[in-house]
């Protein structure tokens, strides 16, 4: 009796072995020579646009499908990519996840998705955003900043006000429509105090900005700086973990909803070997992108955007009118 049960089992168990072999195998065998159509929701040139232009010989190496890149803009992209055929043969690798969702949750004129149904695949590229003040200020914490008038400057209202809300900057400004160029020329004139940047931007401008709170703990980029969802006043915690929750989902990678499991497993095998092929790995350090410090599976992706996908109409609302309105020069 032991021993037929013993052999049950580990033909049970060899079964799922050879079927999860063969799905490996049927996608395997769909994808190859196929053509895999990327869309990058940015104009050429941008940092979406390089990595996902990066990204795609290395798909085509751990896929066995030809790449067509495509440009669109941001709404445009996730429209095609949300009427595309549930076949994996279309996905985005790098997408701007929060001007993406927020697209949809706020309503904008033209979006037709619905980003919850997207198929998660991964992400690879980090992401930490920080506020920066000019260094001849002589501020070094968030805490400083509060009761404080003061200008900070991007390129569209989105962190800068996550931040102000969390923080108790109920005197802060947003000047909007500013490239990074622009901001950092505005931040040495003294017509601007503070500003949204990335880690390569601060190296850039080591001599103007001084880092004082990210989104997200990045000690590579941003060693020592805290996490704005820690330093959160009382009752403001929601925006602090939201803007954290913002970031995480930047550059992420998805796929058409319903496309079969055994192709979604298949591309984030892909883009896991990606993640960790040196060649990929040394482009990366050459293009200034920062890598996660491992690779965010879909999976773990999906638990990354459970606090948006919470999010009731209240917070929508809420969250719409200090984004777009609340700090916004009158």
């Amino acid at each position: 009796m032991r021993r037929a049960l013993i052999l049950v089992v580990s033909c049970m168990m060899m079964g799922c072995l050879f079927t999860g072999n063969g799905l490996a195998e049927d996608a395997a065998a769909f994808y190859k020579g196929k053509t895999i159509t990327i869309l990058i929701p940015s104009a050429p040139g941008g940092t979406f646009d390089l990595v996902s232009r990066a990204e795609a010989p290395y798909i085509e190496k751990y896929t066995g499908a030809r790449t067509l890149v495509q440009n669109s803009a941001i709404i445009q992209a996730q429209n095609l990519l949300y009427k595309s055929k549930p076949d994996g043969l279309t996905i985005i690798l790098c997408g701007h996840g929060p001007k993406e969702i927020t697209a949809q949750l706020f309503k904008e004129e033209g979006f037709s998705f619905d980003w919850a149904k997207f198929t998660l695949l991964g992400r690879i590229p980090s992401s930490s955003t920080a506020i920066v003040v000019a260094k001849k200020l002589g501020w070094t914490k968030a805490a400083e900043l509060q009761g404080k008038p003061f200008f900070l400057g991007e390129s569209a209202p989105f962190f800068g006000p996550l931040f102000a809300e969390a923080l108790g900057w109920d005197k802060m400004t947003v000047i909007p429509g500013m490239r990074g160029s622009e901001r950092s020329l505005a931040m040495r004139r003294g017509e601007l105090q503070a500003t949204t940047a990335g880690a390569a931007q601060v190296v850039q401008d080591e001599d103007l900005m001084r880092p004082i709170v990210v989104t997200a703990k990045d000690e590579k980029g941003f060693r020592g700086v805290p996490v704005v969802k820690d330093l959160a006043i009382k009752g403001k915690e929601k925006w602090g973990k939201w803007a954290s929750a913002w970031d995480e989902v930047m550059y992420w990678s998805y796929a058409t909803p319903g496309i079969p499991q055994e192709r979604a497993v298949f591309l984030e095998s892909a883009l896991k070997k990606t993640f960790s092929d040196p060649a990929f790995v040394a482009q990366m350090e050459k293009m200034k992108v920062d890598l996660s410090d491992h690779f965010v599976d879909a999976k773990e992706l999906k638990e990354i955007t459970r606090s948006i996908a919470e999010l009731n109409d209240n917070d929508i609302k809420e969250m719409h009118g200090v984004i777009t309105q609340k700090y916004l020069k009158k």
